[in-house]
């Protein structure tokens, strides 16, 4: 996964990809650090998916831009249009279920 870290260059990566996993997280938070090397061993497994993580303090528009107040959260973008949402606790076989059917349509 790419850290990015500015709202530029997070745009950019959704806008150039037709699929792409966004994940936010909090500082200090260790579910968020826990959650964010689990969602990483699945993003191995597809490969051409385009997959970013930032941290919500990095750049104060993320909140607004995404409506997310908090972390974890996952976006998973199709065309630049956010199809799936899911924060807090991340149910990781729902996630994997959703990039499986995204990829394939």
């Amino acid at each position: 996964m790419r850290h990015l870290t500015n709202i530029y260059d997070i745009e950019q990566a959704l806008a150039d990809h037709r699929i792409c996993l966004f994940y936010i997280k909090a500082p200090d938070c260790g579910v968020c650090n826990v959650m964010l090397d689990k969602v990483e061993s699945i993003v191995t497994h597809f490969p051409t998916l385009c997959s970013i993580y930032t941290d919500i303090t990095e750049e104060p528009l993320i909140a607004g831009r995404f409506l997310v107040y908090s972390g974890p959260t996952v976006l998973l973008f199709m065309e630049g249009k956010e199809v799936y949402r899911t924060s807090g606790f991340i149910n990781l076989a729902e996630l994997e279920i959703r990039i499986k059917k995204y990829q394939q349509v």
